[in-house]
């Protein structure tokens, strides 16, 4: 996927291509260095990709670049990926750091993503967030919290693939599953799999569904939060709570 960044700004304008930084200038330039150091102030970042029925902009107060650093820094970033379907995505942070060599934009301190769509708003927290520019994909190295009207997830780490894009997968690495009414643990698996256009919860490798008096626990197990039911689980057990 290729990803065009387009600085819009009175009297000024910069394209930044993956991997490079470009001028708007008839002069050549094979190098990812920027000459000097500057300071933006209220920047709107477009990014165009091949979906025509997604627009993608970032916007902030302020943008330095320093010219000893390959890193562009940016204050209070907001990340807005829209559809046509009206479905949204939203990434806000406190900092974001822009790595013109590996095309990675991180977002830090504060952070969170909230997926709307016409039947709810999706929230996640967490402390540290890289966007991927080549892949679309989002990673969180560190603690995450994922919230919805059915269940919570809180996870040691995630991956969001096709971030960019209208199907997006979660995954969870190390989550548990929690009651959004009672803050009880309904369950956990070493890796969890959400797609956001389905109500189904993949859960692998020591996999844990609560019910009631009992527990399942399997290999993999194919589970409905909304409907709190066990749709599908590879080589069970079942254990009494009592």
């Amino acid at each position: 996927m290729k990803l065009f960044f387009c600085f819009l700004i009175t009297f000024l304008s910069l394209n930044l291509l993956p991997l490079k930084l470009q001028e708007n200038s008839s002069k050549p330039s094979n190098s990812n260095k920027i000459n000097q150091s500057f300071e933006l102030s209220q920047i709107t970042l477009i990014l165009n990709n091949q979906n025509h029925n997604v627009i993608t902009e970032l916007t902030a107060p302020r943008l330095n670049a320093d010219s000893s650093s390959e890193q562009l820094s940016i204050l209070n970033p907001l990340l807005k990926v829209k559809e046509k379907n009206k479905s949204s995505k939203i990434i806000r942070a406190s900092k974001g750091l822009y790595n013109r060599t590996s095309n990675l934009l991180e977002f830090e301190k504060n952070v969170q993503i909230k997926f709307s769509s016409i039947t709810q708003d999706l929230l996640l927290d967490t402390d540290e967030l890289i966007l991927n520019n080549r892949d679309g994909s989002v990673t969180s190295p560190v603690d995450t919290y994922f919230q919805s009207n059915d269940f919570h997830i809180h996870s040691k780490n995630l991956k969001i693939v096709n971030f960019l894009e209208r199907q997006i997968k979660i995954i969870f690495e190390n989550g548990i599953i929690i009651s959004p009414d009672t803050n009880e643990e309904l369950g956990s698996a070493n890796k969890i799999k959400f797609y956001l256009e389905s109500d189904l919860l993949i859960m692998q490798g020591l996999a844990v569904i609560k019910q009631k008096a009992i527990s399942i626990q399997a290999d993999e197990i194919h589970y409905n939060p909304v409907l709190k039911k066990i749709i599908k689980s590879i080589n069970s057990t079942i254990i009494n709570n009592s």
